[in-house]
Formats: C-alpha cells, structure tokens, sequence
C-alpha cells in the first residue's frame, strides 16, 4: 500500500476562497485528484458548497464531487462509497485531497472518513480551516469572547431552553445550523437579547441582521450561524 502521499485533509474555510490557508492552497496545487462534499449529485447538475471556492482557487478541473445527501438516512452507506472511491486513488498512488467547508474537523464531512482512514491505518494529514463563526465575529466586528468568559457552541439546537441555559450562566454562544429550530422571530423578539445572525458568510449570498424583525419570514439555510455575545 502507498506510503509516501498520506492522504490529506483540507478545510477550505468558510466561503471566500481568500481565506484558505496558505499551506491549504500549496496542498490543493499539488494533489492529484481532490474530493469535495455534494449534498447533490444528478443529471441536473452539481449542488456544494465547497465546488464554487474549489473552482475560485483554480482547482476545480481535478476535484471529483462525493454524494454526500445531508439528510439521508442511511449516511452511512455514503460515507462508505466515498470513502471506498477515496481509498482506491490513494492505493493507485495518487497524491488525494479531501475537502470540507470551514474547519477538516469542526463538524465537518472529512471527520466520518478518517475515522474510516484510521482503521484501516491509512496514514493522513491534516491542514485546519476557518470556521464560518469566526469570520462571523470578524463581519460582526466585536469580540468573540475575552478573559475568562466562558464560551460554548451549540450545533443542531433541540429547543431555546438549552441556549437560553447557556446564557443565563454568563456564557458567549454560538448556534450553528440554526435551521434546526423554528421560530428564531418570536425567540429574538421575546428575550431582546442581543445578537447576529449570518448566513452564507464569505459569499456572494452573504447576510447579516442584528434585528430580529428582518427574520420574521425568513427562510433560514443550512449554512446559517447566530452569534450571543456580552463582550459589546
């Protein structure tokens, strides 16, 4: 089995293609095939959002998508697919890339095939991303969290309680994938705490609101992210 091109994981950051890493963009230069995560993949056409920065950074000429369906149930039998797709370009001696948005393993894609990786002791390397909160507290432009505050995210939210919870015992909070829960309107209304909301951070498609009332009817995507913080 191949042993002098681990296969390498890469966070590509939260959307703008000028915030990869420097040593992130040498290592897509140099693969020889990367791998990105499609939550589509059809007759109609390619939908991911790490294709659009791959093809920015000039690479998209040799990056393969993985169908990757986010609300599948049986996820696992995609992630065994890919990964069996990845595993045979590395066996070939290609040097292989693995992509995901934001950070290789800050809820990320990339985390499920390398615990794969790792049992069948497949050697790897890893290069970490920007999470999109990070860039939010950037455009929001205020602390994130500061001293000895404490601070905590919260992804796939099940109810209000458990972030009001989190911020009634003094801490900084980030909800990722907010979409989990509905009625973020009538929440912000009710507690007037403060926040900032973001969606597609990075993007063409980017967002932001510090008002509650802009997401009286809003649909909020996937790639959404809500930031509390006392340090204003």
């Amino acid at each position: 089995m191949n042993t002098l091109f681990p296969i390498a994981g890469v966070g590509l950051g939260p959307g703008d293609p000028d915030l990869i890493t420097v040593k992130g963009l040498n290592m897509l230069n140099i693969a020889d095939v990367i791998y990105y995560p499609a939550s589509c993949v059809d007759d109609t056409g390619i939908a991911s959002f790490s294709l659009p920065i791959l093809q920015k950074l000039n690479v998209g000429h040799k990056s393969i998508p993985m169908h990757l369906p986010m609300n599948a149930k049986d996820r696992d039998k995609y992630y065994l697919e890919a990964y069996s797709i990845i595993r045979q370009s590395y066996e070939k001696g290609l040097k292989v890339v693995v992509v995901s948005e934001g950070d290789i393993l800050f809820y990320s894609t990339f985390g499920y095939l390398l615990r794969l990786a790792k049992q069948d002791k497949i050697p790897f390397y890893l290069i970490p991303g920007i999470p999109a909160f990070v860039l939010g507290a950037s455009v929001m432009g205020d602390m994130l969290a500061e001293g000895s505050t404490p601070f905590s995210v919260v992804a796939l939210p099940k109810s209000f309680s458990e972030i009001d919870k989190r911020l009634d015992s003094g801490e900084n909070v980030v909800v990722m994938k907010p979409k989990a829960l509905k009625g973020w309107f009538e929440y912000l209304s009710s507690s007037k705490r403060p926040f900032f909301y973001a969606e597609y951070l990075g993007t063409p498609k980017e967002y932001t609101t510090v008002d509650c009332n802009d997401l009286y009817a809003r649909d909020i995507p996937y790639f959404a992210v809500v930031i509390f913080t006392a340090c204003s």
